[in-house]
């Protein structure tokens, strides 16, 4: 009962951002008791977003009866900053983000995405550059959902979206940032992230994305989860167990290259 209420209020909020126009839109509302329990946990996992970090680590790939094992390596930098470099037997994947721009290399060939993928691009592996991004964006809303229980665990559930209010060119794009935060009660720690990613806006559906964070260990000063696990659309996809993590090593615009053809924000 309670996740169809809230699936239903996601489709109501979508579809109200979808419809409004872009002068239409207001100052973000910012529910205190939300941005106090999204701030609790930027402090649970250290309150310091490192300048840069690079985690290493095992990945296993799931599509239909196909399991792909590989390493995969999470790049940030800043708040505004993320690749992830994967490679398998099968294959090599990276995808970058960097300030609102987003592309995948697949290979040797290179894509730019579109802005509508680009806003929902920036990796979820590691929640704290994530969430901080979200709370020193003064148009990023934020709205509380209540308590519920995740795996067995308490947990406060947070929805945040980039509003653009001072980007009415923009504001179309809000409905594709949307994105649902749970947060356990106990430690303040973000055990599961959800949004969808959207080519576009309109009636195409999106795929829902679920990330699930756990083992949480201390590297340097920070909490990062050494346990991520992905589903997309409901289906377990891709599950990493992070070997090593290292902080402030020195990456540059270089380590995230983006191609502006899709877009720039």
């Amino acid at each position: 009962m309670r996740t169809t209420l809230a699936r239903l209020i996601h489709l109501a909020l979508v579809g109200l951002l979808l419809s409004l126009p872009g002068e239409a839109q207001q100052p973000p509302e910012r529910d205190p008791r939300a941005l106090a329990i999204a701030a609790q946990a930027v402090a649970a996992m250290g309150g310091t977003v490192p300048a840069d970090s690079v985690a290493s680590g095992k990945i296993e790939l799931v599509a239909g009866s196909t399991t792909e094992s590989g390493r995969i390596r999470i790049l940030t930098r800043g708040m505004d900053q993320t690749a992830e470099q994967t490679q398998t037997t099968e294959a090599s994947r990276t995808v970058a983000y960097s300030r609102r721009q987003a592309a995948e290399q697949e290979g040797v060939t290179k894509k730019g995405y579109t802005l509508e993928l680009a806003v929902s691009s920036q990796s979820s592996t590691f929640p704290l550059p994530l969430l901080a991004a979200a709370l020193n964006n003064p148009e990023t809303a934020f709205y509380y959902l209540g308590i519920e229980t995740v795996e067995g665990v308490a947990a406060h559930r947070v929805r945040y979206w980039n509003s653009f209010a001072s980007r009415p060119r923009l504001q179309y794009l809000a409905a594709l940032t949307v994105t649902d935060l749970w947060i356990a009660a106990a430690s303040g720690l973000p055990i599961k992230l959800s949004y969808e990613r959207r080519a576009a806006v309109g009636s195409e559906g999106g795929i829902p994305v679920d990330v699930y964070y756990s083992e949480y260990r201390n590297a340097g000063g920070v909490l990062y989860p050494f346990l991520i696990k992905k589903s997309f659309n409901g289906t377990p996809w891709a599950t990493t167990t992070i070997d090593s993590v290292l902080l402030n090593v020195g990456l540059t615009d270089s380590d995230f290259p983006v191609d502006s053809e899709g877009g720039a924000l």
